[in-house]
């Protein structure tokens, strides 16, 4: 059995899981409130917010997995925080401005 088997087992259950996160819960989470999905679709239908969906065709994410995705609000500004997994195996953040859908860098 190879070293790096061990150590990418971890990384491959947590995308399952981020997957199966994103198909039922629709992956758009607002951490700390208690309506986190009505609040989401409340501002997404408002056009307050670029829809994930739309967000996930940007061209800064090709050739990378989302693990996990959220709406926080950051210094007043709503943000998408996405945990990537990149085609080397490596697991980064980026933020998004969630108003517009451009990348903070």
């Amino acid at each position: 059995m190879s070293d790096k088997l061990p150590n990418r087992l971890p990384v491959l259950f947590s995308l399952l899981i981020a997957l199966a996160a994103l198909i039922l819960f629709g992956g758009v989470s607002l951490v700390g409130a208690s309506d986190d999905h009505d609040t989401a679709r409340q501002l997404r239908s408002e056009g307050n917010i670029v829809p994930l969906r739309e967000l996930l065709q940007h061209p800064a994410l090709a050739d990378q997995r989302v693990l996990e995705a959220e709406l926080e609000r950051e210094n007043g500004r709503l943000v998408y925080e996405l945990e990537l997994l990149d085609a080397s195996g490596r697991v980064r953040e980026r933020y998004f401005d969630a108003t517009t859908g451009q990348p903070l860098d």
